[in-house]
């Protein structure tokens, strides 16, 4: 078979999970609270009619960008599905290493995808990978990368961007409420770029299953008209993510306390000989174990903490991906690997 395979993770009771990006921060009384009112709010006997409508309002004073540039889905992985078929594209490219699901759904509709290796600090080559943008009719940027947790320069980004006026570029900013900065107003500015954002992380909404993009006034009304089922979302899920979003001032918080968290986290393992640990500008952490990867691998395993195993990407050797969990999941990690070296 050549296509690639995206496996999603495996749920283990009891597990400290930190392989999959989600916010325990963000409390789980809050979004349960969030999620009884709208239960008791919406009517499910009805289709969604003009929840879609609250949630684009909702949205436009968050992103900060108009309701008529937004465009929502049932998660930006449906958005991508949708924007992947609609495009007809027959070439991407992207970074590498990058979010490994978009690779595999390009293979899947038959899209050639040109891969340009990051440097070894996961720096881009901006003119290596604008060459290889210009054979191409698709491209892809992770802003802030998964899964190395670095946003490129933002000049660097809207250069890229400038450069390619004639390509369509897609900026998966999944993890961008983490970060410094956002293209979202830049892309409802321009004809050729699409931003996707969602509410699966930094929101706590990961089982309600709420992406969205934004890009031109134009392509947005497109794509909600023709491409776009006329349902995309449940009414629960609309009601409960526009009802986060009306608290959005109490996730803020809980973002810069995941940003602190995450500060505290590399500054430990900089202390720790033997594992090499990069800037990250998403709720996550990218570290190279190089030699040490099964002792660690072997570690959090008999410790029943889940972390995203790579093994070796693009120049690194035994490479993890560990989420910022709440603090005392983020102890029981630190813990672990330092007893191990």
């Amino acid at each position: 078979n050549r296509l690639g395979h995206y496996s999603k993770p495996e749920k283990i009771q009891g597990a400290v999970k930190l392989d999959s990006n989600e916010n325990f921060a963000l409390e789980q009384d809050f979004v349960a609270d969030v999620a009884v009112k709208a239960a008791r709010q919406v009517d499910l006997r009805e289709y969604p009619l003009d929840q879609l409508d609250e949630l684009y309002s909702r949205l436009a004073r968050y992103a900060g960008v108009s309701a008529r540039c937004l465009a929502a889905g049932s998660g930006s992985d449906q958005i991508i599905e949708l924007l992947l078929s609609t495009l007809r594209s027959r070439r991407a490219t992207v970074f590498a290493p990058t979010f490994s699901y978009f690779i595999n759904r390009c293979e899947l509709h038959g899209i050639k995808v040109d891969q340009v290796p990051l440097e070894r600090d996961f720096t881009l080559d901006k003119k290596a990978f604008v060459k290889s943008a210009r054979k191409s009719d698709l491209v892809y940027i992770c802003s802030p990368n998964n899964p190395t947790g670095n946003q490129l320069e933002r000049q660097q980004a809207i250069d890229i961007i400038d450069s390619l006026k004639d390509r369509i570029v897609l900026v998966d900013e999944a993890y961008v409420d983490f970060a410094d900065y956002s293209l979202s107003a830049d892309a409802a500015k321009r004809d050729n770029v699409i931003v996707l954002r969602t509410l699966s992380k930094a929101f706590g909404l990961a089982g309600a299953r709420v992406g969205y993009m934004v890009t031109s006034e134009k392509f947005a009304r497109t794509f909600r008209s023709t491409i776009q089922s006329p349902y995309p979302i449940s009414t629960l899920s609309l009601a409960i993510a526009s009802g986060v979003l009306a608290r959005a001032d109490h996730v803020r918080q809980i973002i810069k306390a995941v940003r602190s968290e995450r500060s505290r986290v590399f500054a430990r393992i900089a202390k720790i000989d033997g594992i090499k640990k990069f800037r990250s500008d998403a709720n996550f952490l990218f570290i190279e174990a190089g030699g040490n990867y099964l002792a660690i691998s072997k570690a959090l395993s008999n410790h029943g903490i889940v972390v995203k195993l790579l093994g070796n990407l693009t120049g690194h050797r035994g490479c993890m991906r560990i989420t910022i969990g709440t603090r005392e999941m983020n102890d029981k990690f630190l813990r672990c690997i330092e007893g191990v070296l």
